[in-house]
């Protein structure tokens, strides 16, 4: 990343955003939990999938 756009994130002259593409689990025994083949079964996440920010 160059420091031109670090400064115009920084600063607001650039649009950030994110989203996350998965879910972040709580604990260690939701991970152990959560099964391979099924996406999103984490029971109570920190972070569903698709949270994130837009300035």
């Amino acid at each position: 990343m160059s420091d031109e756009v670090l400064l115009d994130a920084a600063t607001g002259a650039a649009k950030v955003s994110g989203k996350l593409p998965f879910d972040i689990p709580c604990s260690d025994a939701a991970v152990l939990a959560a099964r391979e083949d099924v996406p999103f079964d984490t029971e109570d996440p920190v972070y569903r999938f698709g949270h994130g920010l837009r300035w």
